[in-house]
């Protein structure tokens, strides 16, 4: 099939809507950009694919499409693109939907770091309010999905397919399909159990999970391994991938990932009163995420936070040495940086390293030139009074070896790769010798797997 055959057909008009561009595609058809002359007004034309219709059942689809769209049309929320009409034509059944100016939150997260700990928290807050009000109605979404998640250009965000999802369950469903995008399916969804408002939630957690850490809990590399994951294994916590995060929201958001929905949180407004308990955690409200973070600073040079937080010991590490992370950090961050070398420090404190700690750290500056810039300064880990805590035996392997294994051990582990490959490199004899310590660090045996064909064993 050469690739004219492949593009959707040429359409210029739809009922009263003029065609005027084509703003995407999908499993259920194109949506278009079109025009409504009578009220003079751009909409989201959203069509569906003629060839699901090719059944006896034919017009009983036609009315759950319609019904479900007049549903959707219903709920009229700030947080909510709007759905105006529905229309049939020929062959084709359509919904007129509210043009969105701005972009999905997709792009944003396929980056890989985290969000801006506020904007994060802002745009969740925002989605459950839509999920609560959806909820209310009777209506479950089933798709809850950063490329389902609209944020227009004044930063509000909007929960796109709503009542589309609906008629992508009721119909996809009739052919055994599973309805949903794996990485962010409920275990319900995978099971075939009946699919309520705490499935939205848990799709919603999903999303949070990655706008505050820059990966996704449940990421294997087919869709067989992300059911299994979703459901047997446990993720990791939030904070194992951005150690800026409150142990509160560690809580949280593995309360909102349980496999059970009776053990999650049973509304939108119960997470929502969770989020804001935990992001707070007894401090008082605030605007941003620096004010946030710096409620919780420091009181005495053991660690102890306000709020009942509290951090290991940092006396293995030189006071001088973290003095100076710290102001290279806060050039970049602002004064939120002496919280995160403190909690990133404790996490390593058993063994002091300021490469390691620079590596857990990095991900925090936004910008890549500033990034680039604070990782260059400890280059070659040259902080006066750091202890380094590496043998002899490191000397045996090449620093871009032991570099290039922590890079492809990160893809499994995260940030705590580079301690790992570090701690390991001093035990190691060989190149070979270390990728099978790394490998052993691995518990999940698929990405073990994975993990020794990326290194040759």
């Amino acid at each position: 099939m050469n690739a004219a055959a492949m593009e959707p057909p040429r359409v210029t008009q739809l009922g009263k809507y003029r065609i005027e561009a084509v703003l995407g595609t999908g499993a259920m058809g194109v949506v278009y950009r079109a025009f409504d002359p009578h009220i003079e007004r751009h909409v989201a034309l959203k069509t569906v694919r003629h060839e699901l219709f090719e059944t006896g059942e034919r017009a009983s689809l036609m009315t759950r499409l319609r019904s479900e769209a007049q549903a959707a049309g219903r709920l009229t929320h700030p947080n909510i693109v709007g759905v105006y009409d529905y229309g049939e034509t020929g062959d084709t059944a359509y919904i007129a939907m509210e043009l969105v100016d701005g972009h999905a939150l997709k792009p944003l997260l396929d980056a890989g770091r985290p969000l801006e700990l506020a904007t994060a928290l802002d745009w969740f807050a925002q989605l459950l309010a839509a999920l609560g009000f959806a909820h209310a109605h009777g209506v479950v979404h089933r798709d809850i999905k950063p490329a389902n998640l609209l944020v227009s250009e004044q930063g509000r965000l909007k929960v796109a397919d709503f009542g589309v999802a609906h008629v992508e369950s009721s119909t996809l469903t009739l052919a055994g399909a599973m309805i949903g995008t794996p990485c962010y399916m409920s275990p319900e969804q995978f099971t075939g159990d009946p699919v309520d408002g705490r499935s939205d939630l848990f799709s919603a957690a999903i999303v949070l999970y990655q706008m505050l850490t820059g990966c996704r809990p449940f990421a294997g590399a087919s869709q067989a391994e992300v059911m299994r994951q979703v459901m047997h294994d446990t993720p990791r916590l939030p904070s194992v991938c951005n150690p800026a995060l409150p142990p509160a929201i560690d809580d949280m958001l593995m309360r909102a990932l349980s496999r059970r929905p009776a053990a999650r949180y049973q509304s939108a407004d119960a997470l929502r009163q969770a989020l804001a308990d935990a992001s707070s955690d007894g401090a008082p409200a605030a605007t941003d995420d620096r004010t946030i973070l710096e409620a919780r600073t420091m009181t005495s040079g053991t660690g102890s936070l306000r709020g009942g937080d509290s951090l290991p010991s940092l006396t293995m590490w030189p006071a001088a040495t973290l003095a100076s992370v710290e102001a290279r950090l806060a050039a970049q961050i602002g004064p939120v940086a002496r919280l995160l070398v403190r909690r990133a420090a404790a996490r390593i404190a058993d063994a002091p390293d300021v490469s390691a700690l620079v590596a857990l750290l990095a991900p925090h500056v936004p910008s890549d030139k500033g990034r680039a810039q604070f990782v260059a300064a400890f280059a070659d880990g040259s902080v006066a009074g750091t202890t380094h805590g590496t043998s002899s035996a490191a000397s045996l392997l090449d620093a871009d070896e032991v570099r290039a294994a922590a890079l492809k051990l990160a893809v499994y582990l995260g940030p705590i790769a580079t301690i790992i490959a570090k701690r390991e490199s001093a035990r190691a004899v060989s190149l070979r010798a270390l990728h099978e310590r790394l490998a052993a660090a691995i518990s999940n045996e698929h990405d073990r797997a994975r993990f020794q064909r990326d290194v040759g064993l």
